[in-house]
């Protein structure tokens, strides 16, 4: 090697030269250390034994680690050598010096690489790096050893469910019960097989109720049956009434509304197929009419609005079926709007009763604003029947004192009501019979004929002229009544032609203010 020098740097002196300096002025070369022989690959990457180390909490396997990342030329990344530094120093505090933790977490020495020797190519070989590991690249300092922990434990269901993978507690809440149950009351019907499967209780009112552990299982809550009973238990408890109600025997939780909604619902389905029917008949649908106010009541105020809903989308006089005939289909129109008027009396009539609750109010006072145009807007007055059911309604409205005054006088002059004799009013007949006043009474019985005997001439000869003399006071009356509704119609259109012209005339003075607005901008 000392020849080889001389001849690359001039020198002479043979391999006792290194003692003199060279004759080019070139430094003196250190000379390097014979290279030891190669080591063995380790079995495990030492940042992998640091790492089972700290697991461990084996303070002897991270400088072991440590050590086979100085042996193999791993470089430890700094913020990696931080990381070990603290945990050193919380895990062996006390340690001696003498290879002990604490000397190699106060001092452990930077990893420099090996100073570079002019050995050509041919006689020392570079020493092939190992490419960098994506785990060494992606490590971050940490917390040293809090959150290390390489105990299971479990929560008593089934086999266990480690800690790290366990999830949180759910937080509890009516809103959370109530979806749950809307969910399995909706999938398991009354009576079906998936209901007697599920434990679900049935009230004869139509309640439904779920066992408390089984509700309780489906938010999310473990434990014991009993424990998990207990918390639904509170929970139901705790809320404010119209929402959960726990069975008789506080086994089961229900839905306030769930018995109310049901009934409305089939109840309304009825209706409506009965308006579309070409045989349709009023006293047809008064028992579902009496279901229909009663579920709307019950149903509570979570489903007031869809109550509402209900009521305004599935009677609209506007609803009819695209494939209904040409002929029905103002039939469908006339039975929708009466029946609405019905279902919105009976509902008043119920909301109001000594039987309902106070949040009943707030159904009953959002009727007028929400149905009320479907009701008395665009009603034909040549229709006589209707405008006279219309207005006994509206009478009825008034004496029972369902509706503000004001709602009552706007959906009066929307039409004309017609006086005079109605024997379907007094006899309780056709849609009368869908009244709240006569709703729950049973229809008339057919009567047997009576057998008329024939009268005597002579009384025939008396009682002729009285007969005459009253169809011709009934007939005078027709005639007084007719032109009575002639006058009173002449006398709206007059309004109605003055109205118009003066919302007309009013429309043109704002576009003038507006014109004169903008030209003066």
């Amino acid at each position: 090697r000392g020849e080889m020098q001389q001849g690359m740097y001039g020198g002479g002196g043979g391999p006792a030269g290194f003692g003199g300096g060279p004759p080019g002025g070139f430094p003196p070369q250190q000379q390097a250390p014979p290279p030891a022989a190669a080591a063995a690959p380790p079995a495990m990457s030492p940042l992998l034994r640091i790492r089972a180390g700290i697991e461990k909490g084996s303070v002897a396997e991270v400088m072991a680690g440590v050590r086979d990342a100085d042996t193999y030329g791993v470089t430890l990344a700094p913020n990696v050598r931080d990381m070990i530094k603290q945990w050193l120093a919380v895990n062996a505090p006390g340690m001696s010096a003498g290879g002990s933790p604490t000397k190699a977490a106060g001092s452990l020495p930077p990893q420099q690489a090996a100073p570079p020797t002019m050995a050509p190519p041919t006689q020392m070989p570079p020493r092939q790096q190992q490419p960098p590991r994506r785990d060494e690249e992606e490590v971050t300092a940490g917390d040293g050893s809090a959150n290390w922990s390489s105990q299971a434990h479990y929560d008593g269901v089934g086999a266990g469910i480690p800690a790290a993978a366990r999830a949180k507690a759910p937080t509890l809440n009516p809103d959370l019960f109530r979806t749950a149950l809307m969910k399995f009351f909706k999938g398991a019907p009354k009576g079906s097989e998936a209901a007697q499967g599920l434990g679900i209780m049935e009230a004869e009112d139509g309640a439904r109720f779920l066992p408390l552990p089984l509700l309780g299982r489906a938010v999310g809550l473990g434990g014991q049956d009993f424990e998990v009973a207990h918390q639904v238990w509170q929970v139901v408890n705790d809320t404010p009434p119209g929402m959960l109600v726990l069975s008789d025997d506080a086994r089961g939780c229900g839905l306030v509304e769930w018995a109310g909604w049901e009934e409305f619902s089939a109840a309304m389905a009825s209706i409506v197929r009965g308006t579309r029917d070409p045989a349709f008949e009023p006293r047809s649908i008064q028992g579902h009419v009496a279901r229909a106010a009663r579920g709307a009541v019950r149903s509570g105020p979570t489903r007031k609005d869809d109550v509402l809903k209900s009521l305004k989308e599935e009677l609209s006089p506007e609803a009819i079926p695209a494939d209904a005939a040409p002929a029905l289909r103002s039939a469908i129109s006339r039975r929708a709007r009466l029946a609405l008027a019905c279902l919105v009396d009976a509902i008043a009539s119920h909301g109001l009763g000594p039987g309902a609750g106070p949040d009943a109010m707030g159904l009953v006072g959002q009727m007028p604003r929400t149905l009320f145009g479907l009701i008395f807007d665009s009603i034909d007055d040549r229709d006589r029947g209707a405008c006279a059911f219309l207005g006994e309604i509206l009478d009825s409205w008034d004496k029972r004192r369902c509706f503000s005054r004001k709602w009552l006088q706007e959906a009066r002059g929307k039409f004309t009501i017609p006086k005079g004799p109605n024997a379907e009013r007094d006899e309780g007949r056709g849609w009368y019979a869908l009244t709240a006043e006569n709703l729950h009474k049973k229809p008339p019985q057919d009567e047997p004929a009576a057998v008329e005997k024939e009268p005597a001439p002579a009384v025939a000869v008396v009682e002729a002229p009285k007969e005459a003399a009253k169809k011709d006071e009934h007939r005078g009356k027709d005639l007084d009544a007719r032109k009575g509704d002639r006058d009173r119609d002449r006398d709206r259109d007059r309004d109605r032609d003055r109205d118009r012209d003066r919302d007309r005339d009013r429309r043109e003075k704002e576009k003038e203010k507006e014109k004169n607005k903008k030209n003066t901008t």
